[in-house]
């Protein structure tokens, strides 16, 4: 497991929160960020077996969201998702574009300073700081 790094009044998008088990130094918003990928992934899996339950819980009001959590949760949170979250990324399965601030961007950039993997089809989202897969097929009808 990580360690927390701190526990004072902090910014969500520039201090650190925690350094999990890569080493990897992140902020509450790229926990959050990330929490949301593996969330997001798990719904488009329950949807292909005609489960409903964790978006039916979370549209009725039941979740409050990691972006509201308490420090203390978010880390709870992260360290229940870290190992699948690196596992879809190496798959190439998360369904929306890192967060820009996300450690793992700069990792992926190549020389020239792109990301290596700018040549899939991509379209702004609700939040115009993500980008996400415009093929949702390659997750919602992928058999395993």
């Amino acid at each position: 497991m990580g360690n927390r790094l701190i526990d004072i009044v902090m910014d969500r998008n520039e201090d650190f929160l925690y350094e999990d088990e890569r080493a990897m130094k992140l902020t509450p918003y790229v926990m959050s960020e990330r929490c949301l990928q593996v969330e997001i992934h798990g719904i488009f899996k329950d949807k292909e077996e005609n489960d409903y339950d964790t978006l039916t819980y979370i549209l009725e009001g039941g979740f409050k969201g990691f972006h509201n959590m308490e420090p203390s949760e978010l880390i709870d949170e992260y360290a229940g998702i870290e190992n699948t979250f690196y596992q879809l990324h190496e798959d190439g399965e998360l369904p929306l574009s890192l967060y820009d601030e996300d450690p793992l961007t700069s990792l992926e950039q190549d020389e020239n300073g792109e990301v290596a993997k700018a040549s899939t089809k991509i379209v702004p989202d609700a939040r115009d700081h993500h980008l996400i897969n415009k093929d949702f097929g390659r997750m919602i009808n992928k058999k395993k």
